[in-house]
């Protein structure tokens, strides 16, 4: 169903709602992709990039209905360095949480927020004009795998949004866990390595039908038709986990999600690699 603002997909008896905040057409390289390379993809154009080279990148928040539950996925994730800055940072939490409330969404009645890994903290926590931070959805669950979590408190770079995860983590609201990891009988979120160490992908199946959230294995469709990107801390794995995600997709149909996909934001995915195209989803 397509919503001014809003796409919603049924999977089995799972509701996937892509909340849109906004999409923009941005200079390739923010996802590691060259002019050239995007113009080179024939499927690229209208729905994931412009004619003259730029691509699409989407603000939004995923949630998924499952079981009576409710669950947002990697909400406005790297995102941090233009709208979650004062002072304009709480004008933008704001006009997302109305957009998702126009969606017939509740942010009070999320039960968890699943981040695949820490880029930035988008749009899981918000901040009060002292400069504090709380979480975005005050009755939800943090989860992330519990290698991200300690990759996190270990790195010996910086990691946009950390400062902001640690105080998420002592107010108590963040859950590492063991994956895979079952948050319904119908939503798991599993291992996806590359992108991180303890990248996750969530992962619906209900009725037959599947869908996966790749987190930022591909930061635009067009990046499956490239090969190994250097925003991966470890390419060769992050190339190898995408490629396996995405043959299996091929084969069952599923819905391949991006958090930072344009609309419609999700895919199916046809060919192989070498002549793999991720068509846009209905």
């Amino acid at each position: 169903m397509v919503v001014s603002g809003m796409r919603r997909f049924d999977v089995g008896a799972v509701v996937l709602t892509r909340v849109e905040y906004f999409d923009v057409a941005l200079d390739p390289s923010v996802v590691q992709l060259t002019v050239e390379q995007v113009r080179a993809v024939p499927w690229a154009c209208p729905t994931w990039a412009e004619y003259d080279g730029r691509v699409k990148v989407g603000q939004a928040v995923w949630v998924v209905q499952s079981q009576g539950r409710t669950i947002v996925v990697d909400p406005c994730g790297a995102s941090d360095q233009f709208l979650r800055r004062l002072p304009d940072a709480i004008k933008h939490q704001e006009a997302v949480m109305a957009r998702i409330r126009a969606a017939g969404i509740e942010p009070d009645h999320v039960d968890a927020v699943v981040l695949s890994h820490l880029d930035g903290i988008g749009m899981a926590a918000v901040v009060d004009r002292d400069g504090i931070w709380a979480p975005a959805f005050a009755k939800a669950r943090v989860v992330l795998s519990e290698i991200e979590a300690e990759f996190i408190e270990t790195c010996t770079f910086e990691i946009s949004g950390a400062a902001v995860y640690a105080a998420l983590r002592a107010q108590g609201v963040v859950d590492p866990v063991a994956l895979p990891y079952a948050i319904t009988d119908e939503v798991e979120l599993v291992a996806s390595p590359g992108h991180t160490p303890g990248h996750g992908a969530l992962v619906v199946r209900s009725n037959g039908e599947r869908a996966v959230f790749v987190g930022h294995l591909a930061l635009n469709p067009v990046n499956v038709a490239v090969g190994a990107s250097r925003g991966n801390l470890d390419p060769g794995q992050a190339w190898q986990t995408l490629n396996a995600i995405l043959d299996e997709a091929s084969g069952d149909g599923a819905l391949v999600i991006g958090p930072l996909w344009p609309a419609p934001g999700a895919a199916v995915v046809t060919g192989k690699n070498g002549s793999r195209e991720l068509t846009p989803a209905q």
